[in-house]
């Protein structure tokens, strides 16, 4: 069910989507959703969870595992594996999903084989809980435009940009589209809204989440690519083919307009992780 039809799109460079904050917040409202018996798995596999450097976590949650596939990026393994996060998917040309996911080096098919490994089990138990993490990281990923997106600038890396008048993005110099859209948006939203918690708990409708629910991996992907296209890229200046030069200031328009996006997809990837989840490790009646 969860095999990529080949040939779709491509998404951004190496980056943090969403960064801790967002991961974690995706990973929380998915623990909503879970059923019983999908809850009970995840409370094994996590039993004896491990950090990047191999010590013990202490963790228990989807929230705060959600990270752990960034947190590897220290290591030089977790470093081969920075294509997994995004699909490189052109806005300016047709999708060459053979030339942008070789080896099935991309989010898309790295997500599928690890909600493989994750529901088999004959697999150890360590590749299993490797593979949760991966799961819900990767769920969070693709909801973020630009690591579904590329309009030559290396999904946004490229572009300078000034918010709210701020250039610096400590500790990694100055700001770019691709940190705003996984960080500084979300943050902004975060503060506004009165902290995680906030985010977390709030009232999804049923019809709502029964309609994300729907669709494959293809689809979610194909739905960021195209708020990539409409919403990140289109209050910019420049168009195809045509770098975006200089630095271009991003204000309240531009996040009045990119706030609800954020929202959206949060929520969207929450509730589309708890689905897998459910799929892959029990079908018992959802919590709330």
């Amino acid at each position: 069910m969860w095999r990529l039809l080949p040939a779709l799109f491509a998404l951004s460079t190496p980056a943090l989507a969403w960064g801790p904050e967002g991961h974690r917040v995706i990973g929380d409202i998915a623990s909503r959703y879970l059923t019983a018996g999908a809850q009970a798995q995840v409370i094994e596999l996590l039993k004896n969870d491990r950090l990047a450097d191999g010590e013990p976590s202490g963790r228990r949650t989807l929230g705060e595992i959600a990270n752990w596939a960034d947190e590897i990026k220290d290591f030089d393994w977790g470093k081969r594996r920075g294509s997994w996060h995004y699909d490189d998917i052109s806005l300016c040309g047709a999708a060459d999903y053979a030339g942008y996911c070789r080896g099935g080096r991309c989010a898309s098919a790295q997500l599928s084989r690890q909600i493989e490994v994750l529901g088999d089990p004959r697999a150890r138990l360590r590749a299993r809980n490797e593979a949760l993490k991966w799961v819900v990281h990767l769920v969070g990923d693709i909801h973020q435009p630009l690591h579904a997106a590329n309009r030559g600038d290396r999904g946004g890396n490229l572009v300078q940009v000034s918010f709210f008048g701020e250039r610096d993005n400590p500790p990694y110099g100055s700001l770019n589209l691709h940190a705003i859209w996984d960080v500084h948006l979300l943050s902004r939203l975060t503060a506004e809204r009165g902290g995680e918690r906030t985010l977390v708990s709030a009232t999804i409708g049923e019809s709502d989440r029964r309609g994300w629910e729907q669709g494959s991996i293809s689809d979610w992907i194909a739905e960021s690519h195209a708020l990539a296209r409409d919403r990140v890229y289109a209050p910019l200046p420049g168009s195809c083919g045509k770098r975006i030069a200089g630095v271009v200031a991003l204000g309240e328009v531009y996040y009045a307009s990119a706030a609800p996006v954020i929202d959206l997809q949060i929520r969207k990837a929450g509730v589309r992780l708890a689905r897998v989840l459910n799929d892959v490790l029990g079908n018992e009646k959802a919590g709330r």
